[in-house]
């Protein structure tokens, strides 16, 4: 396994430890820790707004699952996109950056 990394040209998906994103590729998140993150942060932290997202998460999973095509209309999209921002702004305004 040394010296794969590396040379790999793909799209890497991880969990967004921060030495992977030191390699020249293509990088992805992995929605299973995407999952177990919000999850984390709805039941230990009390954050709804992680409820909220997990539940669009899977809703968009759904959905694409559904076209048998792998892939949504714009319009789809768009609402996703729309509801997504939606539950950011409700995460940012019931967990603010600290000063």
């Amino acid at each position: 396994m040394v010296g794969i990394l590396p040379n790999f040209t793909g799209t890497l998906i991880h969990d967004h430890w921060k030495p992977y994103f030191t390699y020249s590729c293509e990088h992805g998140l992995c929605n299973a820790h995407h999952i177990r993150d919000l999850t984390y942060a709805h039941e230990e932290d009390n954050q709804s707004w992680a409820r909220e997202m997990k539940s669009l998460l899977f809703e968009i999973n759904d959905a694409v699952n559904a076209t048998g095509t792998s892939a949504l209309s714009v319009d789809k999209c768009e609402e996703y996109k729309a509801k997504y921002r939606d539950i950011i702004k409700a995460g940012e305004l019931e967990s603010p950056l600290p000063p």
